[in-house]
């Protein structure tokens, strides 16, 4: 046997929720990773649609062995409408990001982004009508008080970057939404590779316009774009698959300080104190809305069990 699996024996041998955090935490350094990627690349002068397309392509590069592997009749859909809405909110969001990236600290970016699971409960209940009670509101109120504490408007200047990461936050929350509707009937893998499809074609003129050209030191950082996002994607999605929510979502937070690491010796970027404090106001809100809806459910299923007991 060899050590790799060994190594993999043993992983899939541990407790359900120890290799949920252990995903988080790969998916969490992956994701600030990128982040770090992005913030590269824009300071050697790629501009945000050509990083966007960098990131589409190699999405879908990435992502044809399984297309291969399934054969391309799983592409087949009825959705159109609810995939072009996914994609116009995904391709809005990352152009806004990818830009923002270029501008903010990557700690800035990285604790304003923590407000998307907020955006997300506000907008199931503006949208689907979801009830959402006093204790779920306040922290709703609480959380965006924390994206406050970041921006601090009357202390420091509000730049449109940081309302930008707002906007993609809220664009990612919508994405939420409709990922809803489509996961009943579509696999992951058939959902992100319709949005790379469609994000790739819609940056491909804006690149072309404003394409600067590749130097050979840019080449494995353009990979790495692919591959780190990838990686992240996966990461988080075998963690929540892993583990209970309620235990494996709280260790998302550490993206946070793999993100200041980076910024310090990548970017020279020096820790800020109101901005983790933003953060973990922010991060803090979204994990009790979070532990609230787990008991919501548990408290709903018990009472339809007493109800309605299966027949013995």
């Amino acid at each position: 046997m060899t050590s790799i699996k060994r190594v993999t024996k043993t992983f899939s041998q541990l407790p359900g929720n120890t290799r949920g955090i252990l995903w988080m935490l790969f998916a969490s350094a992956f994701y600030a990773a990128t982040y770090a990627t992005v913030r590269y690349l824009s300071r050697e002068g790629f501009e945000t649609f050509q990083i966007v397309f960098f990131r589409s392509a190699l999405g879908v590069v990435l992502l044809l062995p399984w297309l291969f592997k399934v054969g391309i009749h799983v592409m087949a859909t009825t959705k159109v409408g609810t995939y072009s809405i996914r994609t116009g909110l995904n391709f809005g969001g990352m152009i806004l990001l990818m830009w923002s990236l270029g501008n903010l600290e990557l700690q800035v970016v990285t604790g304003l982004m923590f407000t998307t699971p907020l955006f997300t409960v506000l907008f199931v209940a503006v949208i689907l009508g979801e009830h959402v009670g006093v204790r779920r509101g306040a922290a709703l109120v609480i959380g965006f008080l924390g994206a406050m504490v970041i921006i601090r408007p009357g202390f420091i200047e509000i730049s449109w970057s940081m309302l930008a990461v707002l906007v993609t936050s809220a664009a990612y929350a919508l994405v939420n939404v409709t990922t809803k509707t489509l996961s009943v009937t579509d696999s992951s893998s058939k959902i992100v590779l319709y949005v790379f499809l469609g994000m790739m074609f819609l940056s491909l003129g804006p690149a072309a316009y404003t394409w600067n050209p590749i130097d050979l030191k840019h080449i494995p950082w353009i990979l790495a774009l692919g591959i780190f996002s990838l990686l992240a994607v996966q990461g988080i999605t075998r963690a929540v698959a892993a583990g209970e929510a309620a235990v494996v979502m709280p260790f998302n937070f550490t993206k946070l300080p793999f993100a200041i690491v980076l910024g310090i010796f990548m970017f020279s970027e020096l820790p800020d104190l109101m901005t983790g404090i933003g953060a973990l106001i922010i991060f803090s809100s979204t994990y009790y809305i979070a532990r609230r809806e787990a008991f919501l459910r548990k408290q709903f299923e018990i009472k339809n069990t007493v109800q309605n007991p299966k027949p013995q």
